[in-house]
């Protein structure tokens, strides 16, 4: 997958939210499959930073991941991937 999809996937509303109540952890859980040193990068008031968005696709992420991620909150902020708490 390259940037421009990854970033059109993020940029979709049309995905229906998960209705899972740890879904920033389950977010971790699917980057670490690409990344398994990434963890919690930055956080501030109320989000958190993870993967670095190109890094994820230079290791590989596929599409169906990238949406799952996207469902469950995930967004692209600061070139990095970033849920709200």
């Amino acid at each position: 997958m390259d940037r421009e999809r990854f970033d059109r996937i993020f940029d979709n509303d049309d995905y229906k939210p998960y209705p899972q109540k740890d879904r920033i952890f389950a977010g971790l859980e699917i980057i670490k499959k690409y990344l398994p040193d990434e963890d919690i990068g930055a956080a501030e008031h109320d989000i958190v930073y993870a993967a670095d968005c190109d890094e994820l696709i230079k290791a590989g992420i596929t599409e169906e991941d990238a949406i799952m991620l996207e469902v469950l909150g995930w967004h692209i902020e600061e070139e990095s991937l970033a849920h709200f708490v």
